[in-house]
């Protein structure tokens, strides 16, 4: 059975699909009005799936500006 790829507005196909965070495995819709009252900060916990940590196979630290097709990272896939 194939299992559907999760998916969210801060991991996009620009990203290593290995890429995940929790936010991609609950089913909520943002509050389009969350940043009205706090600030605007990444504190998202993000891992490959590769290795199951916040480091990826090559040893480099795992985030949406990291891991990307034209960063230069060999472990990123598609």
């Amino acid at each position: 059975m194939d299992t559907p790829k999760p998916s969210s507005p801060l991991v996009n196909e620009h990203h290593c699909g290995n890429l995940r965070h929790k936010g991609m495995y609950v089913m909520s819709v943002p509050d389009p009005d969350e940043f009205k009252f706090y600030d605007k900060y990444d504190a998202t916990h993000y891992w490959c799936t590769c290795t199951q940590r916040a480091l990826g196979p090559d040893g480099q630290p795992v985030h949406p500006t990291a891991c990307t097709h034209a960063g230069g990272r060999t472990c990123c896939e598609t």
